[in-house]
């Protein structure tokens, strides 16, 4: 027996009735020990496969490899109906407390803030997809230029779907394209951890010290930083929307031509002071927060104060009290206040 498919644990691939006595086996150790056990079976089982010219052999390695895979399949939908129910929960929890503590004014800005939200843009890049090799490619190349960790948690997302489609389909051929398609995802995760593209990632400065960031700069922003202002204003700061927000004179998206600046802004200033004597940002500091982005993040956020946008606090403040004056006014007018006077 090859050094591949050493089975001193008792645990092994070799063929289907060898894969069910190892989950049975398993069954003693726990969750985790288990999954880890299972894909490591997987992984050596299909090394072995490429090593292996025996038809027979082959055969009952891949039966085994399937009691494996639907074991995993039906392990991840156990922890999504959980995770369901959790939310389902959490969901009731907030619903109950909402109508304990309901006013026609909290309903009312309730209302307001689900309409808000339906008119932003989407959160997350359309097209991309795993059914063969072409849609692999184009999805990496979709998600080229934006920011890494949504790049490596896109790519982790449809591997896993992937894999859950794979455990439900029958066809050759489909499975042969998807399994392709997984062989360039695979790859795209082996070279972004060699490459530690984990640390090229630019966090976002919130929406409120950008404004403040406007206000220092005095006059010294680009119209291509203003527009980047106007569009993460437009969808309130929450910067995973720009992902689908496009530039009107390049027609990337926000989040590519952000990365793109930054990346020659962090070259430019390698070496520069961020803070002058009295803590205030550097010339060129304030160039690099004017995209929403500094070195010094944790810095930042201590020294430099919030900006909230005058005129839709307002229009709130002012909405408030109008509806305070025509709830005084019901009461003053009300029959039984004119009885008793």
């Amino acid at each position: 027996m090859g050094k591949e498919e050493k089975e001193d644990s008792g645990f092994g691939f070799k063929d289907k009735a060898k894969a069910e006595e190892t989950l049975r086996l398993l069954e003693e150790h726990d969750p985790n020990y288990r999954r880890l056990t299972v894909r490591g079976l997987l992984g050596r089982a299909k090394r072995v496969l490429s090593m292996t010219k025996a038809e027979e052999k082959i055969k009952n390695i891949k039966e085994a490899m399937e009691v494996f895979e639907n074991w995993l399949a039906e392990l991840e939908k156990n922890k999504e109906k959980k995770t369901d129910k959790k939310e389902k929960e959490e969901t009731k929890e907030k619903k109950d407390d909402k109508e304990k503590d309901s006013s026609p004014d909290v309903e009312m800005e309730d209302k307001t803030k689900k309409e808000d939200k339906k008119d932003l843009p989407a959160d997350t890049v359309p097209g991309l997809g795993f059914k063969d090799k072409a849609t692999a490619e184009n999805t990496l190349k979709e998600l080229e230029g934006r920011d890494p960790d949504y790049q490596k948690l896109a790519v982790k997302g449809l591997i896993g779907r992937a894999k859950r489609v794979l455990t439900c389909t029958r066809d050759e051929t489909k499975i042969s394209n998807i399994k392709e398609a997984m062989s360039l995802f695979d790859k795209f995760l082996d070279d972004f951890d060699t490459m530690h593209l984990s640390k090229q990632n630019n966090p976002y400065i919130s929406l409120g010290i950008v404004r403040t960031c406007v206000a220092k700069a005095e006059g010294l922003i680009s119209e291509q930083q203003k527009s980047f202002i106007e569009a993460y204003s437009s969808v309130n700061g929450e910067y995973k929307r720009l992902r689908t927000v496009t530039e009107k004179e390049g027609g990337k998206t926000w989040d590519i031509v952000r990365n793109a600046a930054l990346k020659e802004l962090k070259e430019k200033y390698a070496d520069v002071k961020l803070f002058d004597e009295k803590d205030e940002p550097t010339k060129e500091h304030l160039e690099m927060l004017l995209w929403a982005y500094s070195p010094e993040h944790a810095r930042v956020k201590k020294t430099i104060q919030e900006t909230e946008e005058e005129s839709e606090n307002n229009k709130s403040e002012e909405e408030n009290n109008s509806r305070k004056r025509r709830s005084s006014a019901k009461d003053e007018e009300s029959p039984s206040k004119k009885k008793k006077e």
